[in-house]
């Protein structure tokens, strides 16, 4: 005789009766629940520390971590539901057709998280580190950026203006970006500059002292080079080519170098060759233009 009979009038104390009442479906479902979603949050943490004793990328850890949370809680519920008599085998095949038509409804959205699953397995930029965005992309907000975060659907750059600009995770798959912190490898900088012929050698001179007293500039793995490129009209091509080791420091040493460039040759006397336009009808000494 079954002591559920009874209920709730009479129960009786006893191993038996206890795990008959534990093995009926809305006991056992709670059960599931209140040992299940606890369960969940301490696997989750175990995880997140495994995650912190390997050298997985951070957006691949992050990828997992959400996967496996998803599955965790897919597992809880689906248990739960099966301890009610639900028909869980037709709940799963039932979701995979809403999944299908989804994934079809929203195809641009799948396309979006495909992409970021290549993007985390395959890495071509981390985050943390310094890309060049093509300039559809980037627009008036600048195209140089740091990456912040790659989610499964949009990757977040926050670029050089402080903007936080978000981007669908197909149209970094679909075009190039260049990545400037992928190694440890120095990065080259080339700085254009025209002298005029009777100038060429001082220029070079004060170019390359410039860049051995620049700290930013380093020495390896070629020192600093002044190429003297072509002739132009009237003066010489010049090209400055010079490695930093950070891609965040390719901005401030070009700035470096134009403000040294414009002071030493003013104080030496060294002229940039420049475009002159005269107008003949004015009061003009073509000598004092260096004609």
């Amino acid at each position: 005789m079954s002591c559920l009979e009874d209920l709730p009038n009479n129960i009786e104390p006893t191993y038996e009766c206890a795990s008959e009442i534990i093995a009926t479906g809305p006991v056992s479902a709670l059960l599931v629940l209140v040992i299940g979603i606890p369960l969940i949050g301490i696997v989750k943490r175990y995880l997140r520390r495994l995650f912190n004793r390997t050298d997985f990328d951070v957006g691949l850890e992050n990828f997992m971590y959400k996967i496996a949370g998803v599955a965790l809680w897919a597992i809880v519920i689906l248990t739960a539901a099966d301890e009610l008599g639900i028909n869980v085998t037709g709940i799963v095949v039932g979701l995979g057709f809403v999944g299908l038509a989804v994934a079809f409804a929203a195809q641009d959205t799948v396309e979006n998280m495909i992409a970021g699953v290549f993007i985390i397995i395959d890495r071509p930029f981390r985050e943390g580190e310094r890309i060049l965005l093509p300039k559809k992309l980037g627009g008036i907000y600048s195209s140089w950026g740091d990456v912040a975060e790659i989610g499964l659907r949009t990757t977040s750059v926050r670029s050089t203006d402080g903007v936080l600009l978000t981007i669908p995770n197909k149209l970094l798959t679909n075009d190039a970006v260049a990545n400037f912190s992928h190694s440890e490898l120095r990065v080259r900088v080339r700085l254009g500059l025209t002298a005029t012929w009777s100038n060429v050698t001082k220029a070079e001179e004060i170019v390359k002292d410039i860049a051995n007293n620049n700290p930013d500039i380093s020495q390896d793995p070629k020192p600093p080079q002044v190429v003297l490129r072509d002739f132009g009209d009237q003066e010489v091509i010049m090209e400055i080519r010079y490695y930093v080791d950070s891609a965040r420091k390719m901005r401030p040493s070009k700035s470096h170098f134009v403000t040294e460039i414009l002071r030493r040759f003013e104080e030496q006397n060294v002229t940039l060759a420049f475009p002159v336009r005269v107008n003949m009808n004015s009061d003009v000494d073509l000598d004092e233009l260096g004609f």
